[in-house]
């Protein structure tokens, strides 16, 4: 046992901290852990929410919304004191960890949006580069701000400067579609186009308002259909044991990269490099995902990626407490090696699991799996509360779980090469009839993957008279 007032503090790191500041110490020191989890707890909660928001008001009122939560729960969380601080701080984490993955989700969403099909896997990966930038930036600011206090307000309050986007980035002209809101959507479509020197597609727009009178005709004219529900992704059989191993490999990989993410300053060494090393690696994860993706398949990437991250975590876990500095350095190198398969393998599990669920019950799949996630990001967590016992555990047992995922995904369907499962009966017949292995390599250049052919846009005149002719 001990006292906090026979305690002395080491202000060579940092002059103050949340630990000191609310006595996290001696007998309240696994209360770290459990205030840590909170912030995972509000990105489940806020996953759902703005999702919901996006969905109902649109991605950039959702966005807004987004920037306000997190900047000012992270803001005024700097000036929690007194008996109750702690649990002022910790509702404020809780806002703090909505609002974060509010953004991240709602700017993933309408970075795809903006782009053609071509793009989509580039953008949906390429989007985590600047997630694994900020990081960086978060710690260069503690680098140089050693006050917890101050650290909050520098690293919180700026970010209120991003409601200026409401101005300069336009809606997402698909939810502007879905929503029936034409006429702006077209005013955005011309604006780029404008902007790009090419012509509007005018003739797609009158199809468009065509369209949408129709679909509502149909809706008042025919009964309402029945629409698909979370249970569906567990019958039958076939798709139950898809959605349990889909769901585990989202666990494992959050489990993973925010385990790694967090135990990177306990390791041996600076803290403030093993920390840098850890964000920066997930730069070349990213980049790897994007160049092998449309070569080599989805499943043996997440398999091997998973398997990667998983084996060196287990020797990495087993590494811990060791004084020797080679041994030392050997276990921020296999740190690095896990993080680096725990992030490519983030960048997967997006883009496989949209390809592998049919449309009708895509969305209920994506939330699904994104709240087993948010657990998973928990459990990592909590796992710190195992070091009592012993030492390696909590790194060792994620590494156990990352294992298993990366064995558990060859069961998966390859899904390159497929298009979107529009039906239950579409989905599981992804992969049938593909003779692709799983050591199967397709060397395809970057002009290749990612050119997109400029159609010109048919003037109304021109296809007038070309159907006239047709006709004679």
């Amino acid at each position: 046992m001990c006292g906090y007032e026979d305690l002395v503090f080491d202000r060579s790191i940092m002059r103050s901290t949340l630990i000191e500041e609310y006595q996290l110490l001696c007998g309240r020191s696994g209360l770290r852990t459990v205030y840590n989890a909170i912030y995972m707890l509000g990105m489940l909660f806020g996953s759902y929410i703005f999702g919901w928001i996006s969905d109902s008001y649109g991605r950039m009122k959702s966005l807004m919304v987004a920037v306000v939560t997190v900047s000012l729960s992270g803001f005024l969380g700097a000036f929690c004191s007194g008996p109750m601080g702690l649990h002022g701080y910790a509702f404020l984490r809780f806002l703090t960890g909505m609002g974060g993955i509010g953004c991240f989700m709602v700017c993933f969403v309408l970075a795809v949006e903006h782009v053609g099909y071509k793009y989509t896997m580039l953008i949906g990966i390429a989007i985590e580069i600047p997630f694994a930038l900020g990081e960086a930036l978060l710690g260069v600011e503690a680098y140089f701000i050693r006050d917890w206090t101050t650290l909050q307000i520098v690293a919180y309050l700026p970010l209120l400067l991003l409601l200026g986007l409401y101005w300069v980035v336009p809606e997402s002209v698909r939810w502007l579609i879905g929503a029936g809101r034409l006429e702006e959507a077209k005013a955005i479509i011309e604006n780029a186009a404008k902007a790009n020197g090419r012509e509007a597609p005018v003739h797609l727009f009158k199809t468009a308002t065509i369209v949408s009178s129709d679909i509502e005709n149909a809706k008042h004219a025919e009964a309402p259909e029945v629409k698909a529900t979370v249970l569906d992704l567990f019958r039958p059989t076939k798709m139950a044991l898809r959605t349990i191993n889909m769901c585990f490999q989202w666990f494992s990989v959050t489990m993973c990269y925010y385990g790694l993410s967090f135990a990177s300053t306990s390791l041996a060494g600076d803290k403030f490099s093993n920390y840098f090393l850890s964000v920066l690696i997930e730069i070349p994860g990213y980049i790897f995902c994007i160049l092998v993706m449309d070569s080599w398949g989805r499943r043996p990437i997440l398999s091997f990626c998973q398997a990667m991250s998983g084996i060196a975590c287990i020797f990495c876990g087993l590494l811990q407490g060791q004084t020797d500095p080679g041994l030392q350095g050997l276990q921020v190198f296999l740190s690095l090696i896990g993080k680096f398969g725990a992030s490519a393998s983030f960048a997967i599990v997006y883009v496989y699991t949209a390809e592998m669920f049919p449309t009708v019950i895509r969305n209920q799949a994506v939330g699904t799996c994104s709240l087993v996630a948010r657990i998973g990001g928990i459990t990592s967590l909590l796992l710190d509360l195992l070091k009592v016992y012993w030492l390696p555990a909590p790194v060792f047992i994620m590494g156990v779980v990352a294992t298993t995922a990366g064995a558990l995904a060859v069961f998966f369907p390859e899904t390159l090469g497929e298009k979107l499962p529009e039906t239950m009966d579409e989905a599981f017949r992804i992969g049938e009839n593909s003779n692709r292995g799983f050591c199967t390599f397709t060397c395809t250049s970057v002009k290749e993957m990612f050119s997109e052919e400029l159609k010109t846009v048919p003037r109304e005149g021109f296809n007038n008279q070309a159907m006239d002719v047709e006709k004679e």
